[in-house]
């Protein structure tokens, strides 16, 4: 028998649109009336915990115009420009500033007004923060590129005990200091870059697995993306993108092709797309009697709330893996949802060992740790 938490307390580092997306699911969860399911969910449960138990309890910015308020309220400011499908109750959580370091070198300078105490924040008010939240996961919505500003957020939830959830391309999860503080601190570590729900990086690797189990033989393909929000602004900062081109080249290398020479995005910002993408995806490939065989096809998805499907698995993960005391890396569920997880997979893999991972730790009886000491019911 375990004893669960009765509720997932979530922090948040960057209250940019995706965060936004985010806390507007987790919103609409928790109006749902019992017995209805939200589209485009994986999983209803994951360890004993449906999207409906997390909560938001503490919240890190740099810009000064979300310092200071309440996370109900950041998560409609300026510069996020997530589309608002929700109206979001207030959170009675006060966004704090967090540590500027390199979180908006580039372009985002140009629509960032950074907060004066975002320059004197160092990890150890991190740190306490998440403690006196008592916090269980924190998520990291950092700009990529900001790769001693992420490694501070990391740090801090080492410190604090506090999974650790990297939604950046920057190495934490792949970064061999990290995966050995996180196992010896006794703390779980998810990353790196988050996938999109469904997204260009997931089709692209699904078409690729699809060409070569009919035994066609990849010879060129590209994955062309633009976007209007602000990750594709700081995205076409040069020098800002290395990582995740790196990223996406590494989810393509998984997937069982050489990408080394491939172009992968992101390909350019577009300010009227707004938080629409837009990819360009193309396969060339040697089919039967060596005959030539293209696909072509373009993909248009909301951006932030893609991003949310993902966060909302990896962050049930996190928890369950502090129930059950997994530590480090938890490898069974990165490849999933992550481009640039430590051990890469192709498609039907991936989505088989987080499978796995999820029906292993359903599989237990548990007991709600509240007033009542609820039971929840022994799962197949």
């Amino acid at each position: 028998m375990f004893i669960l938490p009765n509720n997932i307390r979530v922090a948040i580092a960057g209250v940019g649109s995706c965060a936004s997306s985010l806390i507007q699911l987790v919103a609409m969860a928790k109006r749902e009336e019992a017995g209805q399911s939200l589209s485009g969910i994986m999983h209803e449960e994951i360890g004993g915990y449906r999207i409906k138990d997390i909560d938001f309890v503490c919240a890190f910015e740099v810009d000064q115009r979300k310092v200071g308020l309440d996370l109900a309220d950041a998560a409609f400011t300026e510069p996020n420009i997530a589309k608002k499908h929700i109206d979001i109750p207030l959170q009675n959580v006060i966004v704090t500033a967090g540590p500027l370091l390199d979180g908006i070198d580039g372009h985002l300078s140009q629509i960032i007004r950074p907060a004066e105490q975002a320059r004197q924040v160092e990890t150890k008010y991190v740190t306490k923060k998440l403690r006196d939240a008592q916090a269980d996961v924190l998520v990291c919505y950092l700009p990529t590129g900001s790769y001693e500003a992420v490694r501070a957020y990391a740090t801090a939830a080492l410190e604090a005990k506090v999974a650790f959830i990297n939604a950046t391309p920057e190495p934490v999860a792949t970064d061999s200091y990290f995966q050995k503080k996180f196992l010896e601190g006794g703390v779980p570590l998810l990353g790196d870059d988050l996938r999109s729900h469904l997204g260009a990086t997931t089709l692209h690797t699904a078409l690729i697995e699809l060409f070569q189990s009919r035994g066609i033989e990849i010879t060129n393909t590209y994955q062309l993306n633009f976007g209007g929000n602000s990750d594709f602004f700081n995205l076409s900062s040069p020098g800002r993108s290395t990582s995740k081109q790196k990223s996406k080249r590494n989810a393509l290398n998984a997937a069982g092709i050489d990408a080394s020479n491939v172009s992968a995005g992101p390909n350019g910002y577009i300010q009227y797309l707004g938080d629409n993408k837009v990819c360009y995806l193309r396969l060339e490939g040697r089919s039967i009697l060596e005959s030539p065989i293209s696909l072509e096809l373009r993909l248009e998805v909301e951006d932030s709330p893609n991003s949310a499907g993902v966060v909302i698995n990896a962050i049930r993960v996190a928890q369950t893996s502090k129930n059950f005391g997994l530590s480090g890396v938890i490898d069974e569920v990165c490849s999933l949802l992550f481009k640039s997880p430590r051990y890469g997979a192709t498609e039907s893999e991936a989505l088989n060992h987080f499978s796995n991972f999820v029906r292993k730790y359903s599989g237990k009886e548990f007991f709600r740790l509240n007033s009542k000491e609820e039971k929840i019911d022994e799962r197949d």
